[in-house]
């Protein structure tokens, strides 16, 4: 396996020799290449910004986390900060967890996941989850399809190409030019599986998964790769019982599309999966909140049926909150929930208003006149960590009807204890019964 360096967000990275006490020293080359990605990668979509400290140049990770092989056989593994007393284990089993809610990533097996986190960086795990369901796939048979062929046969198949037979077999009229339909395993699926498997072959993995794709790339020698990836992609019909093929096919997906949900710019010779944290959180929330909820209420996401201002007839300026409750009967607007990925310390003592954003704080107030009209109850929702386990015991008040809580969201939590509630105060409205606890 190639050297793995793991870091967290907003941490340092240097050059060997070159670079100051708590930075991450980097081979030469390596830190040349992840510059140059830094300078070229698009401006909002940078997972690296060049820096300097000390008269050091470095490059500073931003909020994103996952890996990134580079062509020099090195990967760095970039892990969410959540919390001070962090270790790699435990950062790489919350990323997983959070990971298994995005849509794209529920195949992956988290038990298994979690527990390979101890020992393994996450470009193994993902790879050797990927190579697993090619095992299980392979267990139940590789499906053939029917591949449209054309040949100039010595005996008759399928449909007769008139324009060709009267071109070549005018003499040799034992012959027949026919396009014709063959079951083969040809087809797109299996020729995705084996792409991805072939592209594995250039990065430097572990014994144990090295061993295993070479094995699983056996399987498939009969099957040529495929020549146009989105072609096969836009093309796949996954037919009754071909089920199996679901979650090695999604992996297949990202490996072949580079791995990448953040596009780097410019590098076409590295395997990436980045994300950032800000949509991970927001969409983890997204999809574990309703379990939280009575079943009187729903979750909608990103809503945007009100604007900041209207321009003559033109609405500007969509406000579009991360998360509106609303009633079922009727539909109606009933509290207003923005995620914000960063660490709220619930001692005032030590920051400033916990170090919360005024910004934030103007943005809720727009929603809150918006979607509730002034009266209702609201949520900042941060991730839950050592110094953030209980809400913030007093609510912020906009006015004398609109209140603003901060609250803490528990990404390891069982079923119903993801979100420690403040007390009673989520009454639901005025005149309903229902209330969170």
């Amino acid at each position: 396996m190639g050297e793995v360096i793991s870091v967290f967000e907003y941490d340092l990275l240097g050059s060997e020799n070159s670079a100051p006490v708590g930075a991450k020293q980097l081979n030469p080359e390596v830190f040349a290449y992840l510059e140059e990605l830094s300078l070229t990668s698009i401006q909002g979509n940078q997972f690296l910004k060049l820096t300097s400290r000390s008269g050091f140049k470095l490059l500073q990770v931003q909020n994103y986390a996952g890996m990134l092989s580079t062509p020099h056989g090195f990967q760095l593994e970039i892990l969410p900060k959540l919390g001070k007393n962090l270790t790699t284990e435990s950062a790489r089993e919350t990323f997983i967890t959070m990971l298994s809610h995005l849509p794209g990533f529920r195949h992956i097996q988290t038990q298994q996941a979690n527990l390979q986190a101890q020992h393994m960086p996450l470009l193994e795990i993902f790879i050797n989850q990927f190579l697993h369901s090619v095992s299980q796939l392979l267990k139940q048979g590789l499906r053939s399809d029917y591949v449209s062929e054309q040949g100039n046969l010595s005996f008759m198949k399928g449909k007769l190409m008139l324009s060709a037979q009267l071109r070549h077999n005018v003499v040799n009229r034992h012959k027949f030019c026919v396009n014709y339909d063959d079951y083969m395993p040809d087809c797109s699926a299996n020729r995705l599986l084996h792409s991805a498997l072939d592209k594995l072959l250039s990065l430097r993995l572990s014994s144990e998964n090295q061993r295993w794709l070479y094995e699983l790339r056996f399987a498939f020698d009969g099957i040529p790769l495929s020549r146009d990836i989105e072609s096969d992609i836009s093309s796949l019909r996954l037919e009754r019982g071909m089920a199996h093929y679901n979650e090695p096919l999604a992996w297949a997906q990202l490996i072949l599309r580079e791995m990448s949900p953040s596009a780097l710019q410019g590098n076409t010779n590295a395997i990436s999966l980045l994300f950032p944290m800000e949509a991970v959180f927001e969409s983890f929330v997204a999809q574990t909140l309703p379990d939280e909820l009575p079943p009187q209420l729903k979750v909608k996401s990103q809503a945007a049926t009100y604007s900041l201002v209207k321009h003559g007839p033109n609405d500007c300026f969509k406000l579009r909150p991360d998360l509106l409750i609303q009633s079922r009967q009727p539909v109606q607007a009933k509290m207003v929930m923005d995620t914000k990925w960063k660490l709220v310390d619930n001692n005032p003592q030590k920051k400033s208003l916990y170090g919360l954003a005024q910004s934030d704080f103007y943005q809720m107030f727009a929603y809150g006149q918006k979607y509730l009209d002034g009266t209702g109850e609201m949520y900042l929702i941060y991730p839950a960590h050592d110094d953030f386990s209980q809400p913030i015991p007093q609510h912020f008040a906009f006015s004398e009807t609109l209140k603003l809580w901060v609250v803490p969201y528990q990404i390891t939590a069982k079923r119903g204890e993801r979100m420690i509630w403040a007390g009673d105060v989520l009454k639901v409205s005025n005149d309903s019964n229902v209330q969170l606890k």
